[in-house]
């Protein structure tokens, strides 16, 4: 009997960081600290306001001179409403998100927001729907129906382009985030 060993030696030859270890890129992917993730959502949202502020700087360049052609009609339409969907859904609303992440369970004294996972889960709704969103300018031409995308200009007749399901599918995506954090 005494040559059961109940707690073995961990295993100190390994160079690979564990799961739960605190070391690399894998503790930013899955991480579940609320902390760690409002930064995550304050860098994602700094990213997203640096990429809404560039293409702010090439409408000004079309708008500095009357009659310049420095874009096309339609590609300052598609900047025009990347602008506006990128400012404020993917830029100022995760920025409030990820204050919100990092300081309200600091505040009331909490351990870690009521669910930690779903908390990650929706970060990542939220990276993933901007990649899709962006993923339009690849595609084939992003959406240029404006931030609002009302009808008629978001229906087929007015928009040919393949960019405005994007502009559709990112928003639901990013939106599932939205509702997951609110959770």
């Amino acid at each position: 009997m005494s040559d059961i060993v109940l707690n073995p030696p961990a295993d100190t030859t390994s160079s690979l960081p564990r799961l739960g270890s605190n070391q690399g890129l894998l503790r930013w992917i899955a991480t579940v600290d609320h902390k760690q993730i409002g930064i995550l959502y304050l860098v994602t949202s700094l990213f997203f306001l640096c990429v809404g502020g560039f293409e702010a700087g090439l409408m000004r360049i079309q708008l500095s001179q009357p009659r310049n052609t420095f874009l096309a009609p339609d590609a300052y339409n598609q900047l025009f409403t990347m602008h506006g969907t990128t400012m404020i859904f993917l830029g100022i609303m995760p920025l409030l998100i990820g204050f919100m992440n990092y300081s309200v369970p600091l505040m009331i004294g909490a351990r870690d927001m009521a669910f930690p996972r779903l908390n990650a889960f929706s970060y990542w709704t939220l990276l993933f729907g901007g990649l899709v969103l962006y993923f339009s300018f690849i595609a084939g031409g992003a959406p240029n129906a404006g931030w609002f995308s009302y009808p008629p200009l978001s229906d087929k007749p007015f928009s040919t382009l393949p960019g405005q399901d994007y502009w559709a599918l990112g928003m639901f995506i990013t939106s599932i985030g939205s509702v997951a954090t609110a959770i």
